[in-house]
């Protein structure tokens, strides 16, 4: 099936258990959530509509007649076609060497019977977004090697393996995150259900607690999953940018001008301001859209760096000829600087200072990148604490052809 039709269904959801009142139960309650309910009697029938259905997640029983959970389990763990799809089990015991075990042969999560709706609709929604994020991961993955065999004369995509594999170190922060507090808030839910089953007393400030709690936690939820989704949003168009260049003839002013142009918006919410002086008549054979990634990550990085804990700054562009066929091209601040020490890892694939707030530590070794392998020049720093940062841009105005 594909990408596109994955994502215009609604999810699919297997219950596999030997209780018909458990199944029809599941199914009412599923299927008015939105859900695509397949439903199987036992483990053989489960494993085959697991085949056929392809399932986003399974609602698996661990005791039922003849095969059990765990073997059709692990069964489905070793088929191509579904191990990949999320298992949560279903049981009535809760011995921790069962959950173990469960957890063992690939299962993700696990419900105690009996559960409420509103517990398995937390758990399956859970997991299948989890799901659904990792498969935008793995196509990204895969449209990134592809283009790697269209541009095998381009050294640039040399460290797309380890970018994914930063990509999805990176993922980890948000995604744990958000599971970490939706764990956290189902407790919290599980206690103030546990009274009102019971009929006990609740004080007016115990729920006026528990819904401020809540606030807090969607906040959380919508903040961690909002990142996750910038930064795999973000990856995908620096693979865009990076595998469709286009070479021509331009006058860098105009370049500059216009990629300026497009920051304004966001940096008018600053208190800075950028400016660019540029001669007018300097023209260019080059990768416009290239330079105009590093113009703005360098001037974003200044934003974001520069200025902490001052009201007012300044960045500058400015281009003058180096040679008689070499420019340069300042991108400069009057900041804070940059220690000696963070200066010597400044363009480290994934060093950053502002790790968990934003900053992915990216910017900078894609800029490098760029800087060297497409556009034939070469990037320096020079800063000094409490006297601004200078990044200079050696640029041939004939780039190499690739």
């Amino acid at each position: 099936m594909s990408t596109e039709q994955v994502r215009l269904r609604p999810p699919t959801v297997l219950v596999v258990d030997d209780s018909p009142t458990l199944l029809l139960a599941l199914l009412d309650h599923l299927s008015r959530h939105g859900f695509l309910v397949v439903l199987a009697h036992d483990a053989n029938e489960g494993m085959m509509r697991a085949t056929l259905a392809e399932p986003d997640l399974i609602l698996l029983d661990i005791v039922m007649p003849g095969l059990d959970g765990f073997e059709a389990c692990r069964r489905l763990k070793a088929e191509a076609g579904t191990r990949d799809v999320p298992v949560i089990f279903m049981t009535g015991l809760s011995d921790a060497k069962q959950i173990v075990s469960g957890f063992a042969v690939g299962g993700v999560d696990y419900i105690t019977k009996p559960f409420q709706v509103e517990e398995v609709l937390a758990r399956i929604n859970t997991h299948i977004a989890l799901r659904r994020a990792n498969n935008e991961l793995k196509h990204a993955y895969e449209s990134l090697a592809r283009a790697q065999e269209d541009l095998v004369h381009q050294e640039k995509l040399a460290a797309l393996g380890s970018l994914v594999a930063g990509i999805a170190h990176e993922l980890n922060t948000p995604i744990g995150n958000s599971l970490m507090v939706a764990s956290t808030f189902d407790a919290q839910t599980g206690e103030m259900r546990d009274h009102f089953a019971k009929g006990e007393n609740l004080r007016r400030s115990e729920l006026v607690a528990y819904l401020d709690n809540a606030c807090t936690t969607t906040e959380i939820l919508m903040r961690n999953l909002q990142r996750a989704a910038d930064m795999v949003t973000n990856f995908k168009q620096v693979a865009v940018d990076q595998t469709s260049t286009q070479r021509r003839t331009f006058l860098l002013s105009e370049v500059v001008a216009g990629n300026v142009l497009t920051l304004m918006p966001s940096i008018k919410r600053t208190p800075f301001e950028v400016t660019h002086s540029i001669p007018v008549e300097l023209m260019m054979d080059s990768y416009p859209g290239p330079l105009g990634q590093v113009i703005a990550n360098l001037v974003n990085n200044a934003i974001m760096h520069a200025f902490e804990g001052r009201s007012e700054g300044k960045v500058e562009l400015v281009a003058e000829y180096e040679k008689s066929d070499w420019i340069a091209l300042h991108v400069r601040d009057n900041g804070n600087g940059i220690s000696s020490a963070n200066r010597e890892r400044i363009f480290d694939p994934f060093f950053t200072t502002k790790m968990g707030v934003g900053g992915s530590g990216l910017g900078l070794h894609i800029v490098q990148s760029i800087v060297g392998d497409i556009l034939g020049g070469r990037i320096s720093v020079s800063s000094e604490e409490g006297c601004g940062t200078c990044f200079t841009l050696l640029l041939p105005l004939e780039a190499p052809r690739h």
